[in-house]
């Protein structure tokens, strides 16, 4: 999944590539893990989204796209709402220390 960030992950595929239904694969990620897997999957679109900002002077529209996000609206509302700021900010904040 990790390698798949960018593009469209369904979890019905990743299940069959488990060999598993996708009820039982749901499940057996939260008992590992701790959160379901489309949690994992935002929050890890994120973290990387989080790495090309510090890595790069990419505009936020790409870096939405690289990180897995349909576009740069859902890269700022999911962001919010996880990190509590805007990326844009969370990026000039990091740049001032």
């Amino acid at each position: 999944m990790c390698e798949h960030l960018d593009g469209g992950i369904l979890l019905s595929r990743v299940a069959r590539e488990c060999g598993m239904s996708v009820s039982h694969f749901a499940r057996s990620f939260k008992a590992s893990l701790g959160v379901s897997a489309h949690r994992w999957l935002v929050l890890r679109r994120i973290e990387r989204a989080k790495e090309l900002m510090l890595a790069t002077q990419s505009p936020l529209s790409d870096i939405a796209l690289e990180a897995g996000f349909s576009d740069q609206a859902s890269l700022n509302r999911t962001f919010r709402q996880f990190v509590g700021i805007s990326p844009g900010r969370w990026r000039r904040e990091l740049a001032e220390r």
